[in-house]
C-alpha cells in the first residue's frame, strides 16, 4: 500500500526531522492515509530508523497493531464528542511515552463544527513533541482556519481507467434514471467510476445529446420544453466547474442525474 505512494513517503521521511504540530492528509484511499500517518509515527519513534523506520522492532508492530501507547486514534464515525476531545488535553499535556505522540483523526471531513473547532483550539496551542494528522479525502472539507495552519499533503489517486463498454453502460445507467429516476445513484457508489478526463468526455457526451434532442432525433432529452433543455445546459456547466474544482467524481455524477431527473419530472 505504502508502495503506492512513493513521492509522499520520501516528503514524511524528510518531515521527520522537523514535524508539524498538525499534517493534514488528503486525496488518495482512506486506507492509504491512515498508513501513511502510521509511517510518519514509526519513523518519529522507531530505534532503529535509518531514511525511514525499520518496519520490523516491537515498537513498528505496536503501531501497525493500533497498541501504540503514544498514538490515539480518533474517528467521527466512533462516536467523537467535544467531551472526549476535552478529556484527551490533559493527557496531551504530559510528555510522550517515546519521541512523539500522535493524534489521527481518521474521516476528518466528517467531523462536526463543535469537534472541528475543539481539535482547532488544540492546534492553536501546540504541545511539545505532540503531532495531530488529519485524514480527509479533500482539504476543503475542514475547517479553513484548520487549513491554514497545517502542513498539507497531497496523495495521488490511482484510477482505474473505465473500458468504453464500461462508460457506454453508466451512459446507459444515466438516462435510465433522468426518465425512471432509479438505478444510477447507486451504481456511482462504486469507487471511481471514471477517470476526470472520462468524466469531463461523459458531460461532453450529454451535452451532445441535449443537442441531437433539440433537433428532435430519438433520445431521453426529447419532448422536453425549450426551457428544460436551458436548465440542463446550466446545469452541465456548473458540473464542469466542479470537476475543475476537484470534486469527487461520483458526487459530481449523482447530483447530475439527479437534478436532471428533477427537470425532466418538472417539464
Amino acid at each position: 500500500m505504502l508502495r503506492s505512494q512513493p513521492q509522499i513517503i520520501r516528503l514524511l521521511s524528510r518531515l521527520a526531522s522537523n514535524p508539524p504540530s498538525s499534517l493534514i492528509l488528503e486525496g488518495g484511499e482512506a486506507e492509504e492515509r491512515l498508513a501513511l500517518s502510521k509511517y510518519l509515527l514509526k519513523t518519529l519513534n522507531c530505534p532503529d530508523a535509518h531514511n525511514g523506520p525499520c518496519l520490523e522492532c516491537a515498537l513498528c508492530a505496536k503501531i501497525d497493531a493500533d497498541v501504540f501507547r503514544d498514538m490515539f486514534l480518533l474517528d467521527p464515525q466512533d462516536g467523537l464528542s467535544v467531551d472526549h476531545i476535552r478529556e484527551l488535553r490533559p493527557i496531551l499535556a504530559q510528555k510522550p511515552r517515546h519521541s512523539w505522540r500522535m493524534i489521527i483523526i481518521a474521516g476528518a471531513g466528517d467531523l462536526n463544527i463543535s469537534c472541528a473547532n475543539a481539535l482547532l483550539k488544540s492546534v492553536e496551542e501546540p504541545v511539545s513533541r505532540n503531532c495531530f494528522v488529519f485524514l480527509a479525502a479533500q482539504r476543503e472539507h475542514l475547517l479553513p482556519t484548520l487549513i491554514s495552519r497545517s502542513f498539507v499533503l497531497t496523495l495521488t489517486r490511482r484510477t482505474r481507467m473505465a473500458s468504453d463498454q464500461e462508460q457506454e453502460e453508466l451512459y446507459r445507467e444515466f438516462s435510465d434514471f433522468v426518465v425512471s429516476g432509479r438505478g444510477f445513484i447507486h451504481g456511482t457508489s462504486k469507487k471511481n467510476p471514471l477517470s476526470l478526463d472520462q468524466a469531463r468526455q461523459f458531460l461532453a457526451r450529454i451535452q451532445v445529446e441535449l443537442a441531437k434532442a433539440q433537433r428532435g432525433e430519438q433520445n431521453p432529452f426529447m419532448n422536453l420544453a425549450p426551457q428544460s433543455w436551458y436548465r440542463m445546459n446550466k446545469v452541465l456547466h456548473t458540473a464542469f466547474y466542479a470537476l475543475s474544482c476537484r470534486v469527487r467524481i461520483d458526487l459530481v455524477l449523482q447530483w447530475l442525474a439527479l437534478t436532471f431527473w428533477q427537470i425532466r419530472r418538472t417539464n
